[in-house]
């Protein structure tokens, strides 16, 4: 069997070049059996902060809805965005897991719930594996420059949490899932409930879920955990009262509750390694209609981000502890609304702070922003989108945010579009003022004197659709100034270096992503997402670390409605990347083979069943798969969903 095992691994290696041309070759011999699928009427809103369909947006972007998250098998949103198209994850300081979007680092990417802000914790990073799968209704995902709208952050793009929101008719639902890995390790069970409904003018949607995850331990003489244990506890509710015919007061809330334990290797002790973490925000909301063609949005809301660690050694000497907490507030109105009958105006303001606490030492940093928005319908087939903000922040001054994009339909199925933009990320309270003591590997002092990065931003793209095929085509470049690196300063007692946050460099990110979507008729049907990426510290001249050379996912589907029957095969592969600034150390590309099957036993009940990473890769944490798959082996589960 071992044998056998061997000579097939090899033959898939083999194969995987020819597997990735399948949906284009099967495209045209397939053509007669290809039913109608609108994948571009699909509405979305984080694009222009209003609802606009697929088709009509200049920009790439990626909706995941509920059902695709729960066919994944995934626990939390970063196992979820393993298999969205150029989101590369890095594993950081912490065991964290954070997104970079198109080659670009984690902090140019804006990670948002409900459009709200997630403030950052230990290291400055926010973390997705502390946010459950269960809250999610939907993820929008715009790749791009998007500053223009969204201010500081958002340089390579947009992640959007969407969560449950109040149903017409009452729905409840249930899901639980148990799995582990072939060695009985990273043992997980997971539960998700919730129930929604719209009464009278009330309406409200209140979900909760919990898991919990065994640590994976293959050296148990190296000090270290490979993956600790883990629990979530998490809850979510979002209540809307109707004011009259036009006019909507809407309050929400989300909650998450996490723990981990395992073993670290630190000042040459083993220690105990305990970490908790706090994440919620609560927003109020006042929507009202202004006439047929205009409405007001006035929001306000606060997300609470508390940190903490404490390490204490197993043998003998006094334990260690550091605590973050961030406290994001923000008040913002929007008004969007017709002018002059071809011109979708979006208009806003926005006031925000956020206070920062490491380990005692506190700051605060505000920043006013001022957008403008409008999106032209200049002839039939022609239209544009211009956008301009304005932020004035505290620690440095103003700065502007243009962007100009269009869209021309050529045909029916043809349509070309094309962006220009130029944004920017202000430096952080952590990287102002804090900066960091802890860790093994380098102390981290701030920089009051920061200047913010710059970008600019173009791509070109087309998108061609009918009733048979979906073939999306983007090529983009960024150019990034200032932007803000640790520089060596000296060393700590000899053997900790000591770190300065700097504007020192220059970058640059390049890349072609294809998208293809066809049926193959009989209920078959093949989704790829492919991406070719290029970076260079353009000061130094080397390679950007954490820039895979390409990345693609090959999924294979069947869906049989009669019988309540569907499963998925899905190719995720990650071309080698560099995982150090000095461009000196390089992983291995892999592949990893996901597998996930569901059968509805009724209308209400289903069972599904999955095994990721199926040939057992070992995957360096490099890649940040951190608590994923990469990191326990081959993974198999099971559960149940029930909705009523």
């Amino acid at each position: 069997m071992k044998q056998l095992y061997n000579i097939f691994r090899t033959m898939r290696k083999k194969n995987l070049i020819w597997l990735f041309s399948v949906p284009f070759s099967l495209s045209t011999l397939c053509a007669a059996e290809v039913p109608k699928h609108y994948v571009m009427d699909e509405t979305v809103v984080t694009a222009t902060l209003t609802e606009t369909q697929l088709k009509s947006i200049p920009a790439a972007v990626e909706v995941i809805d509920r059902e695709e998250v729960q066919e994944s098998g995934a626990m939390t949103l970063h196992q979820v965005l393993t298999e969205a198209q150029s989101v590369n994850l890095e594993a950081v300081s912490g065991r964290q897991s954070t997104a970079r979007l198109r080659g670009l680092n984690s902090s140019n990417t804006l990670v948002l719930i409900d459009g709200m802000r997630l403030p950052s914790g230990f290291q400055d990073k926010v973390d997705l594996a502390e946010i459950p799968a269960g809250w999610i209704e939907k993820i929008e995902i715009v790749r791009g420059p998007s500053s223009a709208l969204y201010g500081s952050d958002a340089i390579g793009g947009v992640i959007n949490i969407i969560t449950r929101k109040p149903t017409g008719e009452p729905e409840a639902w249930l899901n639980t899932r148990y799995g582990s890995n072939t060695e009985g390790e990273a043992e997980a069970t997971s539960f998700d409930a919730g129930i929604s409904a719209t009464s009278g003018d009330f309406g409200y949607a209140v979900s909760g879920s919990f898991s919990d995850k065994g640590r994976v331990d293959e050296d148990l003489t190296d000090g270290f955990t490979d993956a600790d244990d883990k629990k979530v506890k998490a809850g979510a509710a979002t209540l809307t009262w109707q004011l009259g015919k036009d006019a909507e007061l809407v309050a929400g809330v989300t909650y998450a509750d996490v723990e981990r334990e395992g073993l670290r290797f630190k000042n040459k002790k083993e220690l105990e390694w305990m970490n908790g973490s706090e994440r919620s925000t609560g927003r109020v909301e006042f929507r009202s209609a202004l006439g047929e063609d205009s409405s007001i949005l006035l929001r306000a809301y606060r997300s609470v981000y508390d940190w903490g660690v404490t390490l204490t050694p197993i043998s003998t000497g006094n334990p260690e502890a550091h605590a973050v907490d961030q406290t994001t507030d923000q008040f913002e109105a929007r008004w969007a609304g017709r002018v002059f009958g071809s011109h979708k105006v979006t208009t806003g303001i926005e006031y925000r702070t956020e206070d920062r606490e490491e380990d005692g030492l506190r700051s605060e940093i505000e920043n006013l922003g001022v957008f403008l928005q409008d999106e032209v319908s200049i002839t039939g087939r022609l239209s544009a989108i211009l956008g301009l903000r304005f932020d004035e922040h505290s620690s440095f001054g103003s700065v502007y945010s243009p962007r100009v994009s269009a869209r021309y339909q050529l045909n029916d199925e043809l349509r070309l579009r094309g962006t220009y933009a130029e944004g920017f990320r202000a430096p952080s309270a952590f990287e102002l003022y804090t900066g960091s003591d802890y860790t093994k590997r380098r102390i981290l002092r701030p920089n009051p004197d920061l200047d913010p990065e710059t970008s600019r931003t173009w791509e070109v793209g087309a998108d061609f659709e009918n009733d048979l095929f979906l073939l999306s085509v983007t090529a983009f470049r960024n150019d990034v100034d200032n932007m803000i690196s640790e520089v060596f300063s000296g060393q700590f007692e000899g053997t900790i270096p000591i770190h300065e946050s700097c504007n020192i460099a220059e970058a640059m990110t390049q890349g072609v992503e294809v998208t293809a979507r066809v049926s193959l008729g009989s209920g078959f049907s093949i989704h790829d997402e492919l991406t070719v990426l290029d970076g260079e510290n353009k000061t130094s001249g080397k390679a950007l670390a954490y820039v895979p050379d390409v990345s693609n996912v090959l999924k294979l589907s069947y869906r049989d409605s009669a019988h309540g029957f569907s499963g998925n095969v899905r190719l995720v592969t990650q071309g080698g990347q560099y995982t150090d600034a000095e461009s000196s150390v390089k992983v291995d590309a892999y592949t990893l083979v996901n597998l996930s099957l569901s059968k509805s036993l009724t209308s209400h009940a289903k069972l599904y069943a999955g095994v990721d990473n199926i040939f057992d890769e070992l995957v360096e944490d490099g890649y940040g798969n951190v608590y994923g798959p990469g990191s326990t082996g081959m993974f198999m589960y099971g559960g149940i969903g029930l909705n009523l």
